[in-house]
């Protein structure tokens, strides 16, 4: 992966679920915006979703899949579950522990009912939200005791931060992709900063979550 070979010290990777169950990457619902096909990842068989390409000609792969190429790279994982059944958490967790990736995934969600289910399912499990409407995210993180605030960046400011740090929560931006802002937010000494560009950090390394227990 090109990220990696960037040095880059986080991947974050979205994860739908299809008709037989196999978690895949892709970021909606349906393949519609980002594949040459129409459709629900939900109601396609991995068989049928991998017969799409991307606009670049690529396979979006599954998870499993990624998991074969990150096992032995020194990178940390963001999973992001946009499955919005409960079920989802212990597939994705059995898939993380046969490849021994415990130590290095952020189970990360938009969704309060699957954020819910992730501490439930295991509180150790290191957790982070970004819900719908962001400043929630503090209520949530409180309420279901999760590890880590993911903030979308307009929402981000120091006396957030302050906030996080107080509480005992990691505090993240997303998606930040101008340099100025990089600069920004690591002089507020935020624990991650999610970028679709990692070319824009040249000299710091504060560019994963950190959401660590």
């Amino acid at each position: 992966m090109k990220a990696m070979e960037m040095g880059v010290d986080t991947l974050e990777f979205d994860l739908q679920r299809t008709q037989d169950r196999v978690l895949v990457l892709m970021h909606d619902e349906t393949v519609d915006r980002t594949t040459d096909g129409t459709g629900r990842v939900d109601e396609m068989t991995l068989e049928q979703f991998k017969l799409l390409k991307t606009d670049s000609g690529y396979t979006a792969p599954s998870l499993e899949e990624v998991f074969q190429t990150v096992q032995d790279k020194k990178v940390g994982i963001i999973l992001d579950i946009k499955v919005l059944k409960a079920d989802a958490v212990p597939e994705i967790y059995a898939l993380v522990e046969k490849y021994g990736l415990g130590d290095r995934v952020v189970y990360e969600t938009s969704y309060p009912k699957i954020a819910k289910a992730i501490e439930e399912f295991n509180p150790d499990l290191i957790s982070a939200i970004y819900p719908a409407w962001p400043p929630l995210a503090f209520y949530y993180a409180k309420k279901y005791h999760l590890d880590c605030v993911s903030i979308y960046y307009p929402f981000a400011n120091s006396l957030a931060v302050k906030k996080a740090q107080k509480n005992g929560y990691k505090y993240v931006v997303w998606t930040v992709d101008k340099e100025d802002l990089i600069d920004k937010f690591e002089k507020l000494k935020v624990d991650g900063i999610m970028t679709d560009d990692p070319a824009l950090f040249k000299n710091s390394s504060e560019n994963s979550c950190g959401c660590k227990k």
